[in-house]
């Protein structure tokens, strides 16, 4: 009976925790969640030029043999053999950071495919773990290290669930030393190089270091077959950790960087890329090195080829100071995934793809003689919305994120925005020839478990804003919910549609979030309802390729007059590898036909504009593919005809700067599209705090777009703080009063009338009482099995 009574509390126990959602067998440290990675949708700036010599860091030369990835102190160090091998080579032990080494690949104790069975080979302890990012997510591929005192060195990489093991890495007691006596401790250091079977394809580095933090780890007093287990979990860095050469707050930004690139890496990989015979890519981060190019000349982050800088130095991604943040705007799209995407390009083809010597990065549409520039962003664009779609799985991958989110499914035209926008109606133009509607109905449905709890229809001085609470009631945290809200007049009609987006971005289990929603100016309102997820939206063309097929199309052209260089490198050159070079019996095969595309390129902008009238006429204007336009006057600049015609920042009038006065608020920005019933519509959101400038993501022109910024905060009263039509916009922007609407002073009212985002009590009690009922009918069945079986004779 006292066993019975002890394992009864113990059942109810561990059934009104779990059911509670506050315990999981299966966690780390941090709360129960999944393990996509890190997904979120914000990224950073665009490709730069050169610099001089990138200083010592070693180059990755593939077949040259050497010493085993990087080295601790300098030293070079053996490989530990097989997994069966207990010990590695004797190096030294001297201190320093972890230095670029050379070309052999890590092996030795590798713990064995994506579930290996981490068994101590020492019977007293092996050094095993876990690394995870600031998600709890696995790092996969990364190099763990293990040196003794007496410079003995066992080396592996993580397996598919972020597990390392290093049998033999601790050394057994001496035998002869005093009673009690311990080994000396083993500093174990998980090191942000990817392995592969030929070496290392990229390294995250701050100049000739490669980025590691090391954990001394000694043997327990009770040693059992797994006691000396050391984690690395980048959301709770443990105290005594240290990392080199950056400091250890900000080894957490760090690991994201990794995984980012892990996840371009992984969509090069499956388009044919042969990532084990490059030379190591170089992802230098804080970056400050002149030699690298890090002068201050170039802001945010860039690509820089092999050989570009010197002959000999490595491929780069180079990211400054203020770009390496975890809080950057617009990662990982326009950071990690727009680099690889340059990258990529640049390793499929070999081409560095120089400018005409007029020609400025960025420089769009009226300023370039050329669409070369807008053709290589556009490209690293269109690459970084693949690795969101295709690996990440983002349900909203068209979604490209700068400061603002920028729809590229919605056709831009590259005149608009002063011609800025010419990179990112190229991104667009590739999406849709790959793009299908099976790609836009994921996010029609919501994350499972998110609840909404409640709507209502608030009139405020501002005007009529709507608001709404959900529940997490899942066991996961989630992120970046949207919701749809339908705005209904007297009669109980649908009169609008609006995607907005939930705060806070990251949910955990049992809180709740809110949601904010403001209808188009004039738009009499008597009720809403809301649905978790977004809503499908149809492709809005006919063409529909395989992205391998595209990528073999657009690498592999034959430009005429380059010398048998490959790799289209402009617009023109682009739609005649589709339809007119030897690619394009590629399409014929696949039952494509030139119509569609030249809707595709027509529907962008991409004709010969002789009449300039920005309206494709085939009686006037020229051949479709070019980009020839006469002189144009934008505000007060004129810019030159140009017939023929052959990382970014933000477009600077796409700003408003937001008053806030002493205060810091939450501010959602709403892109109300009424087309399609709303399913282009949807919101992002952003932090305000004195005079910040906020990033409009207006949509084209003709298209009957709204852009709303609500701002929010727990002591004031929502207020619609801005409003303007798209097509408003561009009209300024043509008549050169777009800077009217640089400065938009807002009133707070105190008093807010809605209760901030918080912790789900309720449903924390409903978990607890269904918990409770389940123990009991616990007891119950084990009380009446145990008196039936005393019953018996």
């Amino acid at each position: 009976r006292i066993v019975l009574a002890l394992v009864v509390g113990i059942g109810v126990v561990i059934t009104t925790l779990v059911l509670a959602n506050t315990y999981d067998f299966n966690s780390a440290v941090e709360p129960p969640q999944d393990e996509s990675g890190p997904t979120g949708k914000n990224v950073g700036d665009n490709t730069g030029a050169g610099a001089s010599s990138p200083g010592d860091a070693d180059v990755l030369t593939p077949g040259s043999g050497g010493s085993n990835e990087p080295t601790i102190g300098g030293s070079s160090t053996a490989s530990t053999g097989q997994p069966g091998d207990a010990t590695g080579s004797v190096g030294s032990a001297g201190g320093g950071g972890v230095t670029g080494g050379g070309d052999a690949g890590p092996t030795g104790s590798a713990a064995p495919g994506d579930d290996p069975d981490v068994i101590a080979v020492n019977a007293t302890c092996t050094i095993q773990g876990r690394v995870t990012d600031d998600w709890g997510s696995p790092m996969i591929g990364v190099v763990v290290r293990a040196v003794t005192a007496d410079g003995n060195v066992v080396e592996t990489v993580t397996d598919g669930r972020g597990r390392y093991a290093l049998p033999g890495a601790m050394p057994e007691p001496d035998p002869n030393s005093d009673p009690g006596a311990e080994p000396d401790p083993v500093d174990v250091s998980v090191i942000l190089s990817h392995g592969t079977d030929t070496g290392s394809s990229f390294a995250v580095m701050n100049g000739d270091a490669i980025v590691a933090l090391t954990a001394s780890v000694s043997r327990p007093v009770a040693s059992g077959p797994n006691g000396c287990d050391q984690n690395f979990d980048a959301w709770n860095v443990q105290d005594g950790m240290v990392a080199t050469p950056v400091d250890t707050d900000l080894w957490p930004d760090a690991t994201a960087i990794y995984q980012h690139i892990l996840n371009a890496e992984k969509l090069a990989i499956s388009l044919g890329a042969d990532i084990d015979n490059a030379t190591r890519l170089q992802v230098q981060v804080w970056c400050d090195d002149p030699t690298l190019g890090c002068d201050g000349s170039i802001s945010g982050a860039f690509f820089v080829a092999e050989n570009e800088l010197a002959v000999g130095s490595p491929p780069i991604i180079a990211m400054m100071p203020a770009r390496s943040s975890a809080n950057s705007p617009g990662i990982p799209d326009n950071r990690e995934y727009h680099e690889y995407g340059h990258y990529f390009l640049w390793l499929q083809t070999g081409e560095i793809f120089e400018l005409p010597a007029s020609d400025t990065n960025h420089g769009g549409y009226y300023r370039n003689t050329s669409t070369r520039d807008s053709f290589v962003e556009g490209f690293a664009e269109f690459y970084s919305m693949m690795v969101s779609g295709k690996i990440d799985g983002d349900s909203r991958s068209e979604i490209y994120t700068i400061g603002g989110d920028y729809d590229l499914e919605a056709d831009r035209l590259p005149w608009e925005a002063e011609g800025w926008w010419e990179e990112f109606t190229i991104a667009g133009l590739l999406l849709d020839l790959v793009d299908a509607d099976a790609d836009y109905t994921a996010r029609a449905t919501g994350p499972p478990g998110v609840n909404i709890l409640e709507v209502s229809v608030n009139a405020e001085r501002s005007g009529t804003i709507v608001f709404g609470k959900v529940v997490n009631t899942s066991p996961l945290v989630v992120r970046n919910v949207d919701v749809t809200v339908r705005y209904m007049n007297d009669s109980g009609e649908v009169v609008g549609t609006q995607v907005t987006r939930v705060i806070p971005e990251i949910i955990a289990p049992a809180r709740e979030g809110v949601f904010y929603a403001a209808p188009p100016a004039g738009l009499a309102v008597a009720a809403a309802i809301a649905t978790v997820g977004g809503i499908a939206r149809a492709d809005d063309d006919d063409v529909a390729l395989e992205l391998q097929q595209l990528i073999s199309i657009i690498t592999g052209h034959e430009r005429a007059g380059a010398s048998g260089n490959t790799g289209v490198s402009n617009v023109a050159e682009l739609y005649d590898a589709l339809v007119g070079g030897n690619g394009s019996l590629t399409l014929t095969g696949a039952g494509v036909s030139s119509s569609p595309i030249d809707e595709i390129f027509i529907n962008h902008g991409f004709f010969a504009d002789l009449d300039g009238d920005k309206k494709y006429d085939p009686e006037v204007d020229g051949e479709i593919g070019q980009s020839s336009h006469p002189v144009a006057q934008i505000g007060g600049t004129s810019y030159p005809a140009i017939i023929p015609r052959r990382d970014p920042d933000a477009f600077d009038g796409a700003f408003v700067t937001i008053d806030t006065g002493d205060g810091s608020v939450e501010a959602v920005i709403q892109i109300s599209m009424p087309a399609d019933g709303g399913s282009g519509s949807y919101a992002y959101v952003t932090t305000l705090s004195g005079k910040d400038r906020v990033e409009l993501a207006v949509p084209g022109a003709d298209q009957g777009a709204e852009i709303t910024i609500i701002t929010i905060d727990k002591d004031f009263k929502p207020v619609i703080a801005f409003r303007i039509d798209a097509d408003e916009f561009h009209e300024m922007v043509e008549n050169g009063t777009i800077s009217e609407l640089q400065i938009t002073p807002i009133e707070l009212e105190p008093g807010a009338n809605i209760a901030p985002p918080g912790e789900n009590v309720s449903a924390i009690q409903f978990n607890f009482i269904v918990g409770g009922i389940i123990a009991a009918l616990l007891v119950i069945a084990s009380l009446v099995a145990i008196n039936r079986k005393w019953g018996k004779a």
